[in-house]
């Protein structure tokens, strides 16, 4: 949200996305966006719908969908959380080939769309810290994939 806040205030951007895959539904978004009557930021959190292993088909699935409401956008700011790992104690629902292909996705289709992205490495408890850091380089991987 800062960064959003930052790049309208330079009037440098009319409609950001936000993207938000951690495992925990931005709430915090929402109600700044509410709280500030904020009408040029798309926000989607998957976190609000989606906790369970048997919803990683589904899920990837929607990421399309997901990924049209930001059509129009002049950049999308993307929260690639690592705790949505099926072996992260604060997660729980996808596999690391899962993960990859999420990021995957969403780098692909905003690339089809010519949308730019921003995105960050959010997220990831598990241990040892090795294993965070694993679906992080798989996030750049699918970016340099996609933008490389």
């Amino acid at each position: 949200m800062v960064t959003a806040l930052a790049l309208k205030e330079e009037n440098s951007l009319s409609k950001i996305g936000i993207i938000d895959f951690d495992m925990h539904y931005g709430d915090g978004t929402d109600t700044i966006i509410d709280h500030l009557g904020i009408d040029w930021i798309i926000h989607y959190s998957a976190g609000d719908k989606y906790s369970m292993p048997t919803q990683a088909k589904e899920f990837l699935a929607a990421i399309r969908d997901i990924t049209h409401m930001m059509t129009g956008c002049d950049l999308v700011l993307y929260q690639a959380g690592a705790d949505p790992h099926v072996d992260d104690p604060l997660g729980g629902f996808l596999t690391t080939e899962q993960l990859r292909t999420r990021d995957r996705m969403v780098f692909e289709m905003l690339s089809k769309m010519k949308i730019p992205v921003a995105w960050n490495l959010a997220g990831g408890y598990q241990e040892p810290l090795r294993k965070v850091l694993d679906i992080h380089d798989n996030t750049m991987d699918a970016c340099l994939e996609i933008y490389g």
